[in-house]
């Protein structure tokens, strides 16, 4: 009877303290809701765009993008129309005909910027025109490049930020038909194609790793006198918010 009497208070006295011990279902609950909040609450926190979009695409829904570069004239909205790849080329960002264009991509480039390599176009204005892409060719100078190197891109949703890699003086042709971007082998041959264009003016940043598994931008410009010539600035993505 003695030994039953203590496995009967022995039992009795674990129930207790297991129900004592162990939080109820409801505040198991309520600590996963707490700590899922807090885990989603982080994941989404939004980013400052500094651009009205509403207000951008009330004039012109082509409107989809925004390019600046600190320390540049370069600060623009970034167009692209679905049905004339050369619209922009001598339309302005609101639509209105005029020759220095816009800043714009063609419809080959997806708009949220997940291709490997989005190309960027832009007019080089004349002399005493410091607009559109005239600044690219101040990267002809590797003290400039480097202190002129981060390129941020900004959409509805994302910050990203690209840091440039190569200024280039490059031939005319149509980059995204000129390489199979899908294949890793096209990647690497347009990255071989930009690193081994020989021209004395070229600047190629030896602080920058790029690879074909990464995402670039592309900006282009014309070059005064060499219609057959464009001038490029790559840059790789290093930063996405």
């Amino acid at each position: 009877m003695f030994i039953l009497v203590l496995i009967i208070f022995g039992c009795a006295g674990y129930l207790v303290w297991y129900y004592l011990s162990v939080p109820d279902e409801e505040d198991a609950r309520q600590v996963v809701e707490e700590y899922t909040k807090t885990d989603q609450e982080e994941i989404d926190e939004p980013v400052e765009i500094p651009i009205d979009f509403d207000a951008l695409q009330a004039v012109n829904p082509d409107v989809y993008a925004g390019i600046k570069i600190e320390g540049t004239h370069i600060d623009y909205p970034v167009v692209q129309n679905a049905l004339d790849g050369e619209y922009y080329l001598n339309h302005t960002w609101e639509g209105a005909y005029a020759e220095s264009g816009a800043i714009f991509t063609q419809s080959c480039n997806a708009q949220d910027f997940s291709d490997f390599n989005t190309v960027i176009y832009g007019h080089r204005m004349g002399n005493g025109n410091e607009t559109m892409f005239h600044d690219i060719h101040n990267y002809m100078d590797m003290e400039y490049l480097k202190a002129h190197q981060d390129i941020v891109i900004y959409t509805r949703d994302h910050v990203r930020t690209y840091k440039v890699f190569a200024a280039v003086v490059y031939d005319d042709r149509l980059i995204p038909a000129s390489f199979d971007f899908s294949s890793k082998e096209g990647r690497s041959a347009f990255l071989e194609s930009v690193y081994t264009f020989d021209d004395m003016r070229n600047q190629l940043a030896d602080n920058v790793k790029v690879s074909s598994d990464d995402r670039l931008i592309t900006l282009s410009t014309c070059l005064a006198s060499e219609p057959h010539h464009r001038f490029l600035l790559g840059a790789v993505l290093i930063d996405e918010k």
